[in-house]
């Protein structure tokens, strides 16, 4: 274990992504920020608060 290299950040950075595959995890965060921004914009526009204030 004492060979192998110690990562050199930033530069190491882009590594990552080699373990975390973007095609895996991507749209479902895309979907639940989309649903939690229809669900804040819903309950701002149910209390009143929408574009006639």
């Amino acid at each position: 274990m004492s060979d192998v290299a110690k990562p050199k950040n930033p530069e190491d950075d882009w590594k990552i992504w080699l373990v975390v595959n973007p095609a895996t995890w991507l749209m479902p965060i895309l979907l639940a920020t989309l649903a939690i921004a229809i669900a804040v914009h819903w309950v701002v526009f149910a209390i009143g608060l929408g574009w006639h204030a």
